[in-house]
């Protein structure tokens, strides 16, 4: 877990309300923290933002979302992976921007999803 003094920088703009963590990016941040070298480190840092940032869930409405989009794409050959769809549709069904760097995610062909790659804006 870096920390990327741009994407610091922005967040520390905004209200701990006004984000919300997708309980799945919490999966892939735990994941990322039990095969480092900085197993505590990282571990200590993702429960302090499990303490400031609200985690949002994953409900009906995000799975089946999930799965009208995942067949939206697959239809158009622009199949996504699982969990990055379903992290979208999480940010969708909370009304949310999604602060992602991932190209995949950027690319417009997921209905409705709004991202803000705050790597992308000069330092």
């Amino acid at each position: 877990m870096k920390g990327d003094e741009r994407v610091l920088g922005d967040l520390a703009e905004v209200e701990p309300s006004d984000v919300g963590i997708p309980l799945l990016v919490l999966a892939e941040l735990l994941f990322g923290a039990e095969k480092s070298l900085r197993k505590e480190q990282n571990g200590a840092r993702i429960r302090q933002m499990t303490e400031t940032f609200p985690m949002l869930p994953l409900g009906l409405a995000v799975v089946r979302r999930d799965a009208a989009e995942r067949a939206q794409l697959e239809r158009i050959g622009r199949k996504k992976s699982d969990f990055d769809l379903m992290i979208a549709c999480t940010a969708i069904e909370h009304e949310a921007a999604l602060v992602n760097h991932d190209a995949a995610l950027k690319d417009g062909a997921i209905g409705g999803l709004v991202v803000e790659d705050w790597l992308d804006s000069a330092p």
